[in-house]
């Protein structure tokens, strides 16, 4: 009997190793599959700034313009092969290449090439670098293939390959955490999460699914923590890299309305589980234009269910601007159809922003409701809704979902009160504004140039 029972734990034994080994076998596979596709991004960037006057005063006082060279490095994906021009397109992030002068992409030990960006978009943090790759042999083997990030489960094992501190094509493997996050660095957020280690220098580079397909470009971590790594769907990544290819830059589709989820206390005064409440309509917009009103709850566009303010966000953006669709629109508790034709997302100094933005700023701003008031225990501030590309907003580091509570000390309580305390500094002379905002659940101060 115990002859028989150490026979059979001995075979279990083999039997279990011998899995191991093939698991081990597929792995290293799989990555000497995917790794020539993953290049490293060296970028030099110029960084503008100004010299201070000496003694500082408040707020602080800045005159000659400086230029500064800054070094880093990211990762990025090999992902299209133009055989009849002999140029490859690489996907990254935007802050990989952001106000890059000079960029080198590194294929391998022995070969590098001078890297174009083709387009980067802020809102979705993706960029598309183009290389020149004549002289190099089978380059086809070196395009990635990629996957579908709409069919990801929770739990899937995942692998993440990168340059983390310029260690090259490092690979970490873990699981898909959690899908469709948000976490407030970029406009349109429906992040993978994954437990997979993810470092500076992955930035850009592939998050890897077990059949060796890009799922994900690798963009985020959270500072301090662990385990907590987040990368853009590639299906997104995708759309963005099309758009950039095609057009240059990202064409999306715009309704010209601000809007928020339904809570559960919401929920409950309307009736209503499921929708977007639209919270503000622009002036000359879209949904201006269309009639739609403030209180409208959107349940619906061309029959397609709309759950929350990520459901509408992302099937407008896809939506071609001058195209009409159908909206079912929840008002005074009765269902009703509203069709709209889709404008374009305006670019910076564009009319949406030059009506909404005083003092050329390039701030989007709402004054806070009073459930936001009693939530943040405020009693009053301005939510930044947008920021426009290239504006001294976006130079200063505010991002939408900010809440501005004061302007060089003095309490804000209104987007009125903001404009008119931001005219009195210029007036003054004053060339920076000192601005105590709320981002989750600290305070900070940001700085913010007047023009």
């Amino acid at each position: 009997m115990r002859k028989a029972l150490l026979i059979f734990l001995i075979s279990l034994f083999i039997g279990f190793s011998s899995t191991l080994r093939e698991l081990q076998d597929e792995i290293t596979s799989l990555v000497e599959r995917v790794s020539p596709s993953v290049v490293t991004i060296f970028v030099v960037r110029e960084q503008k700034g100004v010299f201070p006057h000496f003694p500082f005063d408040f707020p602080f006082r800045f005159n000659k313009p400086f230029n500064r060279k800054e070094r880093s490095l990211g990762s990025g994906v090999i992902v299209r092969y133009d055989e009849d021009k002999n140029i490859a397109y690489i996907l990254t992030n935007a802050h990989v290449v952001k106000n890059a002068v000079r960029i080198i992409v590194k294929l391998d030990r022995h070969t590098e090439r001078k890297g174009e960006v083709v387009g980067a978009d802020s809102k979705t943090d993706i960029a598309v670098v183009k290389i020149n790759v004549s002289g190099i042999e089978n380059f086809k083997e070196r395009v990635a293939k990629l996957g579908d990030s709409d069919k990801l489960k929770v739990g899937q094992i995942v692998f993440a390959i990168g340059n983390p501190f310029g260690l090259e094509r490092t690979v970490t493997m873990g699981v898909i955490s959690a899908l469709r996050r948000s976490i407030g660095i970029t406009q349109y957020e429906n992040f993978i999460q994954t437990d997979a280690a993810i470092n500076p220098g992955n930035s850009g580079g592939p998050l890897v699914n077990i059949e060796g397909e890009v799922i994900g470009i690798n963009t985020a971590i959270i500072a301090g923590a662990q385990g907590l790594g987040f990368a853009i769907p590639i299906n997104l990544a995708k759309w963005v890299m099309e758009q950039i290819i095609t057009h240059g830059k990202v064409v999306r589709g715009w309704l010209g309305v601000t809007i928020q989820d339904i809570t559960p206390d919401i929920a409950e005064a309307i009736g209503i589980k499921e929708g977007v409440l639209i919270t503000n309509v622009l002036p000359d917009s879209p949904a201006e234009k269309a009639g739609l009103k403030v209180g409208d709850v959107i349940v619906e566009v061309n029959g397609k269910k709309i759950r929350d303010t990520r459901d509408l966000q992302f099937t407008i953006m896809k939506v071609k601007p001058g195209t009409e669709i159908t909206l079912t629109v929840i008002r005074d508790g009765k269902p009703i159809k509203v069709k709209v034709k889709v404008g374009e997302y305006p670019e910076k100094e564009s009319g949406a922003f030059g009506k909404t933005t005083p003092e050329n700023l390039g701030l989007l701003l709402r004054d806070l409701t009073q459930k936001e008031k009693q939530q943040l225990g405020v009693e009053g501030g301005v939510v930044v809704e947008d920021v426009a590309p290239n504006s001294p907003a976006e130079y200063s580091g505010l991002q939408p979902g900010d809440v501005i509570l004061k302007v060089n000390n003095r309490p804000v309580r209104n987007v009125r009160e903001f404009y008119e305390l931001i005219k009195r500094l210029k007036s003054e002379g004053k060339t920076r504004a000192l601005l105590l905002v709320r981002r989750g659940d600290a305070n900070i101060f940001i700085t913010l140039e007047l023009r």
